[in-house]
């Protein structure tokens, strides 16, 4: 364990003198999630005692969600649709503040937050396909991949909680994460009629409970095991491209205030780091497995700095905060 990754165990909730501060830079890079009605009971799809709450509430999340925008730009099909419609070579910060947004609220939130969320993301999708540069046709919205997104996400965030969370999450509780995430990724496939569930009272504890025929989690993994196997199953199909290389270019340097970028860049080298050698190979990140090591290291320590300022997420907190309330 590194040694602010140690410092920080001690201090679950960062330390007050600077929490605010540093929960304000946060806010600006990663957008503000909005606190849900004061007292409401539902827990969302996760609750309290989830692995979700866990791993998405700790710092470690953020390199965990660099390293998911890397493993990602290895599918031509989603590359190519981050290429032609994404923003984030003018607003570098949105792409991230929208996939935060995403992830933090379909973690933390209501269930009517959840399903509102997903309604949000499917329209965003509509308009994003076109054709890549290899002539294959492709929209975002796409079983195959959404639960490629999903997978790429998932797997991050269990490396990064392995990495470099204090208390990383028993291999049990790891196998109930992707139980959860991929729950949470199956609302944003259009086959599953989202109308019918916001007109339900139940449906936060059917979700939970599994009594929601949802049609891509069918084809999303259950444990750790088989995330494993459908990552390896969907390797043949990864190439990297010009707009991969173009992605990973501008992810290594981007356009950021000197503050923020001199944070991320640990962070970046970190995930870099944390990926298989051979797709860091594929990716033109020529580092060795004694520098990939040390890039883990150091972040880590970055991460320790994070935790011991604020403690965990925002969003964990005003969670936390809604569901005592309401007990």
């Amino acid at each position: 364990m590194q040694p602010a990754v140690s410092i920080a165990a001690t201090m679950p909730n960062g330390l007050p003198v600077v929490r605010a501060g540093v929960q304000a830079f946060m806010r600006r890079v990663f957008g503000a999630r909005r606190a849900a009605p004061a007292g409401d009971p539902d827990p969302g799809l996760c609750g309290p005692d989830s692995p979700s709450w866990q791993i998405i509430a700790e710092p470690a999340a953020i390199a965990g969600g660099v390293r998911a925008l890397l493993l990602q730009t290895l599918h031509p099909l989603a590359m190519a649709g981050v290429a032609d419609h994404s923003r984030f070579r003018d607003d570098p910060l949105a792409r991230l503040q929208s996939t935060s947004a995403w992830v933090t609220t379909a973690t933390f939130g209501t269930t009517r937050e959840v399903l509102h969320a997903a309604r949000a993301v499917r329209r965003a999708h509509r308009v994003v396909r076109g054709t890549a540069p290899d002539g294959r046709p492709y929209r975002a919205g796409h079983p195959a991949l959404l639960a490629w997104v999903s997978m790429a996400l998932t797997s991050s965030f269990i490396t990064a909680d392995r990495l470099w969370a204090p208390h990383p999450v028993s291999p049990a509780a790891a196998d109930r994460f992707v139980v959860e995430q991929s729950r949470l990724a199956a609302l944003l496939d259009e086959r599953m009629p989202l109308a019918r569930l916001l007109r339900d009272p139940t449906a936060g504890a059917r979700l939970r409970a599994g009594d929601v025929d949802l049609p891509l989690e069918d084809d999303l993994p259950r444990s750790v095991a088989e995330l494993t196997a459908a990552l390896d199953e969907v390797a043949p199909q990864l190439a990297v491209g010009a707009q991969a290389r173009d992605a990973v270019r501008f992810l290594r340097w981007p356009p950021l205030p000197n503050t923020v970028r001199a944070a991320y860049l640990p962070l970046f080298a970190g995930a870099a780091g944390s990926l298989p050698r051979r797709h860091r190979r594929e990716l033109g990140l020529r580092v060795g497995p004694l520098a990939a090591r040390a890039a883990v290291a150091n972040a880590g320590n970055m991460l320790g700095v994070l935790r011991s300022a604020v403690g965990r997420s925002p969003a964990y907190a005003l969670a936390t905060a809604r569901v005592d309330a309401a007990a």
